[in-house]
């Protein structure tokens, strides 16, 4: 008797790179379901994947936080330890790029024929998929806000004092370092003006993203929120779906209000927007690059932050404003 497929997905390590991995994603699992009746897809990876998931927009994906001895696994880091778990594990087939002295765990080993670090991450994750000669329905990312979490979001601007019908979203953080970080003060002076506009603003990031929420967010009138440090994953993707815009630097959290379809608005300057700006239909993209631009660094070492200075606080303002029409 043949065994049921259970297909394994192994996202990549980033939040930002797990959403530009999306459409490759949907589209295995899209094959498998339909093609080869597969009911069991186990998305295995970070605890936060949990809750990302359910916006993923792959219908009957299950998390797993160890790995299962799935059927086939596709597995989208290019790490050597990635492929091995999967070996260990007892997953029959796997698949995904050769590299980093992993081939001879690969079942598959597919040529890299798109370049991370020339071409968008996005289309290399989806090439993949198209190696693999499966129908690529949707190229773009298309993420689904689970049903009662835009209700759920609301009701926690609500209890924060703000109108969920004027929130924007801020996320001036960024994990990878503060080269990709627009400044507090510029930060500052757009949330300024947007609140003289009417819009209340919403910081989201991470705990150490709370002080640089507090600078932007001194002496403003009306109501406001720096819930930098304050929310878990889950409840920061409630607040981004309920939210009219997103105001951010290059981050995880672009990607997902990007492919939610709110209104984003992105500063770029140590990173290359050709390989990863965010997918979606609403999104505008400020870049003004320096001679030294992309740098790819985690700091700026260069006097005055040319990149992100050569993007002036009313370029950022009137990208939010014609959003906000």
């Amino acid at each position: 008797m043949n065994q049921t497929p259970h297909l394994l997905l192994m996202p990549p390590n980033w939040i930002g790179d797990v959403i530009m991995a999306q459409p490759a994603m949907a589209a295995i699992a899209s094959h498998y379901r339909n093609q080869l009746g597969c009911e069991r897809i186990t998305v295995c990876g970070q605890s936060w994947l949990s809750d990302l998931l359910p916006y993923l927009n792959i219908p009957g994906a299950q998390y797993a936080r160890t790995i299962p001895a799935a059927t086939t696994a596709y597995v989208f880091p290019n790490s050597f330890r990635s492929a091995l778990q999967c070996k260990k594990a007892g997953v029959k087939e796997i698949i995904g790029y050769k590299g980093q002295w992993r081939s001879l765990l690969l079942h598959q080993a597919l040529p890299h024929r798109l370049s991370l670090q020339h071409d968008h991450h996005r289309l290399s994750y989806l090439d993949i998929a198209r190696q693999m000669k499966f129908t690529l329905s949707d190229m773009e990312v298309s993420l689904s806000t689970p049903a009662g979490d835009k209700q759920a979001g609301r009701s926690l601007m609500l209890e924060h004092g703000l109108d969920p019908q004027r929130v924007i979203c801020l996320a001036p953080g960024a994990q990878f370092g503060g080269a990709k970080c627009y400044p507090a003060e510029q930060y500052a002076e757009i949330t300024y003006s947007l609140v003289e506009s009417g819009w209340q603003p919403l910081i989201l990031g991470m705990k150490e993203d709370q002080q640089v929420g507090n600078i932007i967010l001194q002496d403003l009138r009306g109501p406001h929120w720096n819930a930098a440090g304050l929310t878990t994953l889950a409840q920061a993707l409630k607040l981004i779906s309920a939210s009219r815009m997103m105001l951010c630097n290059d981050s995880g959290l672009m990607h997902v209000a990007a492919g939610l379809g709110i209104p984003t608005v992105a500063p770029f300057g140590a990173t290359d927007p050709s390989r990863t700006a965010p997918s979606g239909p609403a999104v505008k993209i400020m870049y003004q690059p320096a001679a030294c631009s992309p740098c790819l660094k985690r700091e700026c070492s260069v006097a005055g932050h040319p990149c992100m200075s050569n993007i002036t606080p009313q370029m950022l303002l009137d990208a939010c404003l014609s959003m906000l029409k």
